[in-house]
């Protein structure tokens, strides 16, 4: 349930599916509908970024620049969204189109508005994610390479060793290295 190809699809389709649809004046009449609604979302964005963000261990846990491009490719959706809803001449839903008069809202310069900070709070969040993501990504880089040094310290360096014989047999037997192929020997 945690692979993107279901996670992003079902992301995308419950923002556009729920807003662009009669669903959305069904579920904002009721208080349950209301939040039956903040809770699919929740559900949603847990899935989607559990396996990308999450420290506990999970069934598929992406390699960084994966998990990267998998939080890259939803964006574009969301801020089409933030600028669909921003820039309509008309309301996208009913729902909102007769704002108590004390509160005085223009409603569709407050849907412009809403538009703004959807596309906002989808852009500048995932923005940060990235960020998070490139930092753990490059600590994960640097604790490989601390263990990388660790052990070849306590081998004195075997692999590097054993590299260097291969390229010298090489170098005795009079390889060109043009059309010669070898593999290096195994480790």
């Amino acid at each position: 349930m945690t692979s993107p190809f279901f996670t992003l699809p079902l992301l995308i389709a419950s923002l556009y599916g729920l807003y662009f649809t009669p669903l959305f004046d069904t579920l904002m009449s009721t208080w349950w509908g209301h939040d039956l609604m903040l809770g699919h979302f929740v559900a949603v964005g847990s899935l989607f970024y559990f396996p990308l963000l999450g420290v506990d261990p999970a069934p598929r846990k992406p390699h960084p620049v994966i998990g990267m491009l998998e939080l890259t490719v939803g964006m574009p959706f969301h801020a089409f969204f933030g600028i669909t809803v921003m820039m309509s001449t008309s309301l996208v839903t009913p729902f909102f189109a007769h704002p108590p008069q004390q509160w005085g809202i223009e409603p569709l310069a407050d849907q412009s508005t809403a538009g703004a900070i959807a596309w906002a709070f989808g852009e500048i969040p995932t923005l940060i994610m990235l960020l998070v993501m490139a930092a753990r990504w490059m600590r994960s880089e640097q604790r490989v390479a601390r263990r990388t040094d660790r052990a070849a310290d306590r081998d004195g360096d075997a692999e590097l060793t054993a590299y260097n014989r291969y390229l010298a047999e090489l170098s005795a037997a009079g390889s060109d290295w043009a059309g010669v192929a070898t593999s290096p020997p195994d480790r």
